[in-house]
């Protein structure tokens, strides 16, 4: 039978100390596995007590429309325009499409969301899109930001 010294013991009791405290930690606590990307995930935040800023451009090669889903109306958004919006009060929608005859007459005209927030502004880079485009930009009551 081999003696320790004491300065083993109190490395031994160390490692025994980490490895007690480590282990059920670990084993308690795993990397959450839940996230599931999709329409329901949002693609930014702002803080909904605060004007959160909109601003969309347009970067496709054709004139866009935008509305509010509500009483306001349609307005347009020219090749290489910008237009900036505040929004005081969430939730908002906003439809972002083609309302040119041809999109009107069943050319479905994909539109893709580039979104970026700095400082509770979003900028909305509007592009054409092969894969499933995007319809209507939603800032919910929480200040979670979505494209669908």
């Amino acid at each position: 039978m081999q003696i320790l010294s004491l300065s083993q013991m109190i490395k031994f009791t160390g490692v025994a100390l980490v490895i007690g405290f480590t282990v059920p930690v670990l084993a308690q606590n795993p990397p959450a596995r839940t996230y599931q990307p999709g329409y329901w995930q949002p693609i930014a935040r702002v803080n909904s007590n605060s004007l959160v800023t909109v601003t969309l451009v347009n970067q496709t090669k054709f004139p866009l429309s935008y509305s509010f889903l509500d009483e306001r109306g349609e307005k347009k958004l020219a090749v290489g325009a910008i237009a900036q919006m505040k929004i005081t009060t969430l939730p908002v929608n906003i439809a972002i499409y083609d309302a040119s005859p041809q999109a009107s007459a069943g050319d479905d005209t994909r539109l893709k969301y580039e979104t970026s927030v700095t400082k509770n502004s979003i900028r909305v880079n509007v592009v054409p899109t092969t894969d499933e485009g995007s319809n209507v930009l939603n800032i919910s009551k929480t200040g979670a930001v979505y494209a669908y």
